[in-house]
This record gives C-alpha cells, structure tokens and sequence, in this order.
C-alpha cells in the first residue's frame, strides 16, 4: 500500500491543520511536546506505556483534543511523544469510522455519523 498521509485539523485552545502519517499500528495521534504546548492541549492527569515499532517502551502523557479529518469531526486522545511526523493512530480513526484502503491509497468512511461524533447543535432557547 506504500505510506497515507492526510491533513487533519486538530483543536486543543489553539487549532492547526497538520499532515499526519496514517499509523494503524498506533494507538492514538502522537504528536510532539512543541505541537502540543502551541494548540495548549488540556492534559488528561493519565499516563499510557506504549511499546514502539522497535520494541522499546515508553511511558507519555495523554491530552484531550478534538480532531476533524474528512469532514468528521470527534474527540480523541493525543500521546506525547518526540516523533518526526504526527501520527493518526487507530483510536482517532475509529472514532470517526474511517479506515485506509490499500487500493485507492486514501481514508474511506465506513459507518454512518454516531452519537460519539460531535456535532453542530443550534440552541432552540
């Protein structure tokens, strides 16, 4: 399939569109310290060990942010963690029920919109 790479717009205070790796072997989005001090992520108080692609492990800090890619929008934890290019873990992309195909080399839908999805609500007050 070779490597899929998509611009995703991630909202902490701050948002920012960043082109991220499509990574189905990692859990959540990983992005560096600086990315997450700049969109002033909220941190969750949890840590996660994660065991990298070359076996080591590692223990980071989890931040809450919301993440749109495709036109779908949810809320997604995001690991810290010194990587060169941000990485769109499996996590994100289930929330938002979508998934890499091999084929087209792009991300396809595969659900409809769910209640997990955040959603633009007009105040009937």
């Amino acid at each position: 399939m070779g490597y899929l790479y998509c611009d995703i717009v991630i909202k902490g205070k701050r948002k920012k569109v960043i082109r991220a790796l499509v990574d189905t072997g990692a859990s959540y989005i990983m992005l560096n310290p600086k990315t997450i001090s700049d969109l002033e992520l909220t941190p969750t108080g949890y840590d996660v060990e994660l065991t990298l692609a070359d076996k080591r492990k590692v223990r980071t800090r989890l931040f809450v942010a919301e993440v749109e890619v495709e036109g779908r929008r949810g809320p997604v934890l995001v690991a810290e963690l010194n990587v060169p290019t941000p990485l769109l873990g499996i996590f994100a992309l289930g929330t938002l029920a979508l998934r890499p195909n091999p084929l087209t080399g792009k991300l396809e839908i595969v659900g409809p919109e769910g209640g997990y999805l955040l959603q633009n609500r007009t105040c009937l007050c």
